[in-house]
């Protein structure tokens, strides 16, 4: 799953810092990029968010208080897209009628119960949306948010990120929104190659929206195992997964209690 965080909240909960460059993203004292036990960092934000009463399954639960903010997040998120398409991918697919009637295809990643799928990739047009996320609870309560007619076109997968395997040529958009720092960067680097083979060749894209720190390299929340990183740290392991910023944009009127929210779409380098 994943949400917005308050910046004040995660400097004063139980939070390590590094403003180098190098530092792994869980312990300050090492230069290695995976943390000291792997196992344990996956099944304490696993725990984190199968817990109810840390994540109630609502818009609200999801977003981690925020709920206010999502109404105006999605429509940043469409207007990214749109823009996307007109000036940069006009290749890029929403619906059946401009791909020459075929399915086209979304996935939601961190997808919780499913409010991108539908606040913004389904009423785009696209035929079908695969939400994966790893937490059973909040999964199974998806087709209930989403309702009949769009959890029908819906595919429901509950994995973790950095063993969720796509298959290849599938996607037009894979949507991966406040998920990314529950990644050790080696997994996420990992997750984005598999993410580049699983575009639909052409005008495919993957887009990453997250939050993002300005005067460290990272800030570690351990209460849920993840971490926010600067948009300098971000985009250099996109690089290492051998992708490529097409277009990118900050969300704005987001409130500034949180973190900075950069959009990027990505596309394979070759």
């Amino acid at each position: 799953n994943s949400q917005p965080k308050n910046i004040n909240d995660v400097d004063n909960n139980n939070k390590s810092k590094s403003t180098g460059e190098n530092n792994n993203v869980h312990d300050n004292n090492t230069t290695s990029s995976e943390p000291p036990n792997r196992k344990e960092w996956y099944q304490t934000g696993y725990e984190y968010w199968e817990d109810e009463s840390n994540c109630p399954a609502t818009v609200d639960g999801v977003l981690g208080g925020f709920a206010s903010i999502s109404q105006h997040d999605l429509k940043g998120s469409k207007k990214f897209l749109m823009d996307l398409k007109s000036e940069i991918r006009p290749e890029l697919k929403f619906g059946r009628e401009e791909n020459g009637g075929a399915m086209t295809r979304a996935c939601e990643c961190g997808a919780g119960i499913g409010r991108v799928t539908k606040g913004l990739l389904l009423p785009l047009g696209l035929s079908q949306c695969d939400l994966i996320e790893p937490s059973p609870r909040l999964l199974s309560s998806a087709p209930a948010y989403l309702g009949d007619t769009y959890s029908s076109q819906c595919r429901f997968f509950c994995t973790g990120l950095q063993d969720f395997e796509p298959r290849p040529n599938t996607y037009d958009i894979i949507w991966i929104q406040w998920v990314i720092g529950y990644l050790t960067d080696d997994d996420l680097v990992e997750f984005l190659k598999r993410c580049a083979l699983a575009l639909k060749s052409g005008g495919g894209v993957v887009v990453i929206k997250d939050n993002t720190c300005e005067e460290e390299a990272f800030i570690v929340d351990r209460d849920d195992a993840s971490v926010v990183r600067s948009l300098p740290y971000v985009l250099g392991l996109v690089e290492l997964a051998g992708m490529r910023v097409v277009y990118q944009r900050y969300q704005e009127g987001f409130p500034e209690s949180i973190f900075p929210v950069p959009i990027i779409a990505l596309k394979p380098k070759t």
